[in-house]
């Protein structure tokens, strides 16, 4: 094998590694609970929707009073 083609297949197989543990690191970062998004899974409030149904908006104060 000449010097030329060593170092190219050095190179790809460099590079090949490093973008599988690339892929895999960033899989990992995907999969933790804290990097997820806060709504992924659950349903948005819609608090317009609570208030027509004459329900108190959960986590907001209640209305004042004129």
């Amino acid at each position: 094998m000449a010097r030329t083609d060593f170092l190219a297949s050095l190179n790809l197989t460099t590079l090949v590694i490093v973008l599988a543990v690339a892929a895999v690191m960033l899989l990992l970062f995907l999969r933790r609970r804290s990097n997820a998004h806060p709504l992924e899974g659950r349903e948005e409030r819609n608090v317009a929707r609570d208030l027509d149904a004459g329900r108190p908006a959960p986590g907001h104060s209640p209305p004042r009073e004129p």
